[in-house]
């Protein structure tokens, strides 16, 4: 089969259609991987970013956040030990809860629905329109004419914003004592979501979006199917309708085992599922046999245990199965991202198992280089970063 260009991969494992290798999705936020594909060792700011980019670029055929620079700590960060071990991408980075009561909790989704009841009034949805076109034109001009079919924009109903604030225990309490305001919270978060959909929506900027929110834990879900079908289902399914009025297929993204609630993600109009965490319960091979003829999958190699703990042979023989597995409309990646937690060797391996060869570095001993740059940096070295809850 003749080599097809990353957005005809992208748009044929869509469709399920045959594709000349099977297409990579991830997002990517490895120190090594940046330099081993770039040669350079990402600095903080717009350089490092750029850096990320086109290691992205290098390496991928579908990604989310692209183009994101490594920044050093908040300055309100966590001294808990447990927890230094951050990301030093911002987006990865894990801040101490300020709310230590019930009734912090409820002052703060007041203060917020007062903001959000405004959002007309300071929002000129063209200038955002604007300003995301800039954007992907900045990316765009960092990367290959050939380059990685980049995420649109990801889009939530506000849960995973007022629980991860709140915390999920003052969250449950709300749910309880005041399931009106949360709903109020959940419906203008949606509202002004849907807007900036319609005013930035465009698939020749990207033919693909990432709507999400995190419902699951291990082998169960964080909230009761009745809550969902009547709180966050319907609201995510006007998401993906304001896509789908453009064009433009949704990505569903959940960390752990949504098995219960896929009938209805169905139902709202999901196209494509990530990140089908193993570890967390799902399967490849499940999923793809219950609605491989409805869903894109995207995702399916640990990223806890096994890239960063395993061994390449172990990678690869995983990402071989998981192929079989999934014979059309895969995207093979890991359980959410590649951090640096991730063993070099080991997200190598995945490449290869898609490129049918072992990717060849920016230079011949960029290995080497590598290794050499960790040991000066040993005694202080960026950390690792944090995993998911359902990560384990």
């Amino acid at each position: 089969m003749a080599q097809m260009t990353k957005l005809e991969r992208v748009l044929a494992a869509f469709d399920h259609q045959e594709t000349d290798r099977v297409p990579l999705y991830d997002l990517m936020l490895n120190d090594d991987c940046i330099e081993y594909f770039t040669g350079v060792y990402a600095p903080y700011g717009e350089e490092g970013a750029k850096l990320q980019a086109q290691a992205v670029d290098r390496m991928l055929d579908m990604a989310r956040c692209v183009g994101v620079g490594p920044h050093p700590p908040p300055a309100d960060f966590t001294d808990d030990p447990v927890l230094l071990k951050y990301a030093r991408f911002a987006s990865l980075t894990y801040r101490l809860n300020p709310i230590r009561s019930y009734e912090e909790a409820v002052d703060w989704v007041k203060q917020r629905l007062l903001q959000l009841g405004k959002w007309r009034d300071h929002t000129d949805l063209a200038q955002v329109a604007a300003d995301n076109r800039r954007s992907f034109e900045k990316l765009y001009g960092w990367l290959s004419e050939d380059h990685v079919v980049c995420c649109l924009r990801q889009s939530g109903v506000g849960l995973d914003d007022i629980r991860g604030h709140v915390g999920i225990e003052f969250f449950s309490y709300l749910c309880a004592d005041q399931p009106g305001l949360v709903a109020e919270f959940l419906e203008l978060h949606t509202e002004q979501e849907v807007a900036v959909i319609h005013a930035i929506a465009d698939p020749a900027l990207s033919p693909w979006a990432l709507t999400y929110g995190d419902i699951a834990a291990k082998n169960m879900l964080l909230h009761s199917p009745e809550w969902l079908r009547q709180e966050f289902h319907p609201r995510l399914n006007r998401l993906n309708d304001a896509y789908h009025e453009h064009g433009i297929r949704c990505l569903f993204h959940s960390d752990g085992d949504i098995m219960e609630a896929l009938p209805d993600l169905l139902a709202t109009g999901i196209d494509g599922l990530n990140p089908l965490e193993t570890v967390a319960g799902m399967d490849v091979g499940e999923v793809y046999r219950l609605y491989g003829d409805k869903l894109f999958l995207t995702g399916g190699i640990d990223m806890s245990q096994l890239l960063s703990n395993g061994t390449p042979a172990q990678v690869r023989a995983v990402c071989r199965k998981a192929i079989a597995d999934a014979p059309t409309g895969y995207f093979m990646g890991s359980t959410t991202e590649i951090d640096n937690s991730a063993r070099l060797e080991n997200v190598l391996a995945i490449v290869e198992v898609s490129w049918g060869h072992h990717p060849s570095g920016a230079r011949p001993d960029i290995m080497e280089q590598i290794r050499r740059r960790k040991e000066r940096t040993r005694r202080h070295p960026r950390p690792a970063g944090l995993r998911r809850l359902t990560d384990g």
